[in-house]
């Protein structure tokens, strides 16, 4: 008797067993197909290295994300992809949606350079701020150092004009015959020597205020790469002064 209610527990317990393998297999398929389905629907998948980039889709919709960013299946057409992230270069890349094909796209981002920000420097005053993103400080560069080559522009056309006048008031002088001709002359002569010497020095003022905007520029673009400026922990800054008519340029080192 104690046999025969053994396997009537065996036997009672096989369709149980067999009841869940079923309901496992059942719930294991459907979450495979829902996984199956979810991948169908991307149709744009979107990773950066390194990651955290904010990334710009432009076409018929536009959207943006930060990577990894996974977007919709039915986007269709041609759409440009721009990638940006702090203390790297920009990327942009034009890419054709079918709306049926997902696609994969790896983005490796340049991280910028003090080298590239100087060279941007050295060969538009500004550029290399711009490039290390300081908008500001960028526009004030380019600002001044284009104010005194202006600047340095006109005062060597006053120097030209005025030393010409000194060449003729010479030339003059030095054909006069009688006393009184080279008397009035020669004052007329050391007038017009006075003014060609101090446009001179005018025109020289100016060209060194191009040189130290241009190499305060260069300098900040080269030590003040904002990684070593803030292992460093030291600024710069330029500013304009309107009551003194001029440009104030800085460096300060925090202790």
């Amino acid at each position: 008797m104690t046999n025969l209610k053994d396997k009537r527990i065996v036997w009672s317990s096989g369709p149980l067993i067999g009841l869940i393998i079923i309901l496992v297999f059942f719930f294991s398929q459907a979450a495979f197909a829902q996984e199956e389905e979810k991948k169908s629907e991307a149709g744009l998948v979107i990773t950066s290295v390194p990651s955290g980039a904010t990334i710009f889709l432009e076409g018929e919709y536009s959207l943006n994300a930060t990577t990894p960013a996974t977007l919709p299946l039915n986007l269709k057409g041609k759409y440009k992809i721009r990638a940006l992230k702090e203390g790297y270069e920009g990327w942009s890349t034009s890419i054709w949606l079918d709306g049926t094909t997902p696609k994969l796209i790896t983005i490796n981002l340049a991280p910028k350079t003090r080298l590239k920000g100087a060279l941007r420097s050295a060969i538009v005053p500004g550029w290399g701020q711009y490039y290390y993103g300081e908008r500001k400080k960028s526009f004030l560069f380019s600002f001044a150092t284009l104010g005194a080559t202006a600047a340095f522009v006109v005062t060597d056309n006053d120097f030209s004009n005025k030393n010409d006048a000194y060449v003729s008031a010479k030339n003059d002088y030095n054909a006069a015959t009688n006393v009184e001709d080279k008397y009035r002359l020669k004052q007329i002569l050391d007038e017009k020597q006075r003014q060609a010497y101090d446009a001179e020095n005018v025109r020289r003022a100016t060209l060194i205020l191009v040189g130290v905007a241009w190499g305060f520029n260069l300098l900040d673009a080269i030590v003040f790469y904002p990684s070593l400026k803030e292992s460093l922990n030291i600024s710069s800054s330029i500013s304009f002064e309107p009551g003194n008519r001029g440009i104030k340029l800085s460096l300060v080192k925090n202790f």
